[in-house]
């Protein structure tokens, strides 16, 4: 072996071919990988992922307690107050007095249109508690597809860093014979290792990350589903479809959640209606029957017929309807802040999207335009024109070009999840 052989370069001798040869299949084998999902892998597309998530058993039942409450709430509100029979017996405590047994029978009536408007109350809530269901699903349906993005770009940054390492293993798999054969330097050995060495640290940091978004996703699709293994196949880049400003504008004024504020401020305003009449009193309306006994052995028999009201003296039936007249004048306030904000979070989110997606195709086409950066470097150096630090720079180099793309395509993907959440208008 020659002692010399730590300071040779590069050499032009026969294996030269072979070792160019080798790196540009590297090149070809990097650019075409493709992640095998393993074989007892869950692979799920977007749309899959959310429909699992929107069939989970606990929500559908967390939304019909919901439902069912409002609905009876509704119910109870249309209900008219029970009659109340009652029996009295006077009994005389000496021998003069005469006996009295008295039955009636009697009911509270409503006047003034209170409980029909509580009930139209009642009844808005209850469509408010719809809306908001179906609100809840649209945003469990944004989670889930948050997640599986967020999955798929871990997916894809880990293909990226893979595709790195592989080219660094064959790379160093030829410098190394190519050392033992005395036509490579160790340095050039030495730093193919130290770049695998980083190479498999990113690596595993990204592997790390899938795996906490698997766990992520799996949590959101099904609980039980935790430990199985859930790969994702789709598309980071959003599609370029995207509605017009007033378009999404009218359609985020539709959004449900919106519409139960609405519902909800209707409903108040109902009650303020009711509160108003509070002035009126209810009507309680008496009749029975009366027995007397005027000799022993015979009763005399009456007619009992009563009514009663309540004389509203003291200020209450004021004091209701300031409370309600406030609280419908903060619905409406919240209301409207809450549109604001998401008219302002739409055109925010909807600028961002376009933006963002401009960006990273423009970048995405510039980094596939110097992508052959990595086959001039291996000619390079194996011509021994280039060292092994300008062979690594193309590498990693090639390999950051795909992880921004990658982040950025996700960057758009998230600025579009959000401009569609804001502008959802029927459940998922």
């Amino acid at each position: 072996m020659n002692p010399n052989r730590e300071c040779l370069g590069a050499a032009k001798k026969p294996t030269t071919a072979r070792f160019l040869w080798a790196l540009m299949c590297v090149g070809l084998c990097a650019t075409r990988a493709e992640a095998e999902p393993a074989l007892d892998a869950l692979v799920l597309e977007e749309r899959e992922v959310v429909e699992r998530a929107l069939q989970r058993d606990d929500l559908a039942r967390a939304l019909e307690g919901e439902r069912v409450s409002a609905e009876a709430r509704a119910d109870a509100a249309a209900a008219y107050p029970n009659p109340e029979l009652s029996y009295i017996r006077e009994q005389p405590l000496d021998a003069l007095g005469a006996v009295d047994d008295e039955v009636t029978l009697a009911q509270t009536i409503d006047i003034s249109g209170r409980r029909g408007l509580r009930h139209d109350a009642a009844q808005g809530r209850a469509r408010a508690t719809r809306l908001e269901g179906v609100a809840q699903r649209a945003q469990r349906a944004a989670q889930a597809r948050a997640r599986f993005y967020a999955l798929l770009l871990r997916q894809e940054r880990a293909v990226a860093l893979e595709g790195w390492v592989r080219r660094i293993d064959e790379a160093l798999a030829v410098v190394t014979q190519r050392f033992q054969g005395g036509e490579a330097a160790l340095y050039d050995r030495r730093r193919l290792e130290r770049e695998r060495a980083v190479a498999l640290a990113r690596l595993s940091a990204e592997r790390a990350g899938l795996q906490a978004e698997q766990i992520h996703l799996s949590s959101v699709i099904a609980p039980t589903t935790t430990s199985l293994t859930v790969r994702v196949r789709g598309t980071l880049m959003p599609p370029d479809d995207i509605l017009s400003l007033p378009g999404a504008r009218a359609s985020a004024s539709a959004h449900p959640a919106l519409r139960a504020l609405d519902e909800r401020a209707a409903s108040l305003a109902v009650d303020a209606a009711a509160a108003e009449r509070g002035w009126v009193p209810d009507l309680r309306v008496v009749g029975g029957f009366k027995g007397t006994e005027v000799e022993p052995g015979a009763r005399s028999l009456s007619l009992v017929l009563g009514v009663a009201l309540a004389l509203p003296l003291w200020g209450e039936s004021s004091a209701l309807a300031g409370i309600a007249q406030g609280e419908l004048l903060g619905a409406q306030g919240h209301r409207d802040l809450a549109f604001a904000d998401a008219l302002s979070a739409l055109e925010a989110a909807r600028t961002e999207a376009l933006s963002l997606r401009s960006a990273a195709v423009e970048f995405a086409e510039q980094a596939l335009a110097a992508g052959d950066l990595v086959r001039i470097a291996a000619a390079g150096y194996a011509g021994g024109e280039l060292g092994v630090l300008e062979l690594l720079d193309a590498y990693r180099g090639e390999t950051d070009d795909a992880l921004t793309r990658l982040d950025m395509a996700h960057q758009a993907r998230r600025a579009r999840l959000d401009f569609d959440r804001l502008t959802e208008v029927t459940s998922p």
